[in-house]
């Protein structure tokens, strides 16, 4: 009996010491992408990124909270506060949430410590490590690397990349050349310099190539197909193949911001008649204007799309291919202790 108690006991003690360990080794260990992972799409992005969606949930920055950052269904149902940060440029993987923080926007940060800073959030246990604590802006997931934009007093804004351990962070380009648009490992962007090109970064070799020649800001690739806003055309949307062959005017109105999912094109007017949020049918070219006004930081769901007005800051959503707007009014909650 005596023996009995005593390998209880051991294996007890063996027990707790293994899960001890197994939790010291999930909360350290870095899990890895596959090759080639984006964290958010291009368009969502170039709004800021405000709206991230990953396997079946929707990371969100509340417009009611600060922008903290909520998750959701695609519904729009369950509505669930993440973390206290405040929140732009949200990527998702897997594994991880990865953004910029923004908490300036909130007055209770008294102490101004890494409040713009580069994170990583483990979607298990909510667990923040620190990527880069200087003010950072724009980010891109591009596999196992956050590609993004960091403000230095010595050098302004430049373009720099960390892995999404920590580790082997370094600057990429001394100009702050715009990481929304990362396909795989990838990053096209227009020239900034010496023209307005579309050219494409190398994050291997840190080499840029020359890819088109048209004269453009805003690029979006969809799987073979260049968007655009081309600015020999009152920055109307074109769009092309990659190389520039096919080109053909999307959009009636030029634009200060744009969108794309499936066979829809969403679009802010500039000089339209009126100006507004703006829809068009990629197949039919049909386009119709879904609400007066001036909008940016455009998102798109699986479900929704999403915009803000540009004065107010109020947020509007609207039904994938539906004419119907209305104000997203998530509620304000308290983070669980």
């Amino acid at each position: 009996m005596k023996v009995l108690k005593r390998v209880i006991i051991l294996l007890v003690v063996i027990g707790v010491v293994a899960g001890l360990g197994y939790y010291k080794y999930i909360n350290t260990v870095t899990f890895y992408n596959e090759p080639g992972t984006n964290g958010n799409t291009i368009g969502n992005l170039y709004g800021s990124g405000l709206f991230c969606e990953n396997n079946g949930v929707v990371y969100f920055a509340n417009p009611n909270d600060f922008g903290r950052i909520y998750k959701m269904n695609p519904d729009e149902s369950n509505i669930e506060i993440v973390a206290n940060d405040c929140v732009f440029y949200i990527n998702a993987d897997d594994n991880y949430l990865y953004y910029s923080r923004n908490n300036n926007r909130d007055n209770s940060f008294v102490l101004d410590v890494n409040t713009e800073s580069l994170c990583r959030m483990t979607k298990r246990n909510k667990k923040v490590i620190i990527l880069d604590q200087a003010n950072c802006n724009a980010a891109a997931l591009a596999g196992n690397r956050v590609v993004y934009l960091r403000y230095d007093p010595d050098e302004a804004t430049t373009l720099y990349m960390v892995g999404i351990d920590g580790e082997n962070r370094e600057q990429i380009s001394k100009t702050a050349l715009d990481p929304c648009c990362m396909v795989g490992e990838k990053m096209y962007y227009s020239g900034v310099e010496h023209d307005h090109n579309l050219h494409a970064l190398n994050l291997d070799t840190g080499d840029s190539a020359f890819v088109s020649e048209e004269n453009l800001w805003m690029p979006l690739i969809d799987g073979d197909t260049l968007f655009y806003m081309n600015l020999d055309d009152n920055n109307r949307v074109y769009r092309s193949s990659l190389s520039g062959e096919g080109k053909a005017g999307v959009t009636t109105y030029g634009t200060s911001g744009y969108n794309v999912s499936g066979n829809y094109l969403y679009y802010q007017s500039i000089k339209g008649n009126p100006d507004g949020l703006y829809r068009v049918d990629l197949t039919t070219g049909e386009e119709v204007l879904l609400t007066e006004g001036q909008f940016n930081n455009i998102n798109i769901t699986s479900k929704y799309v999403y915009f803000a007005d540009y004065r107010t800051g109020a947020t509007f959503h609207s039904p994938l291919g539906s004419t119907q707007v209305g104000v997203f009014n998530p509620p304000i909650l308290q983070l669980d202790d």
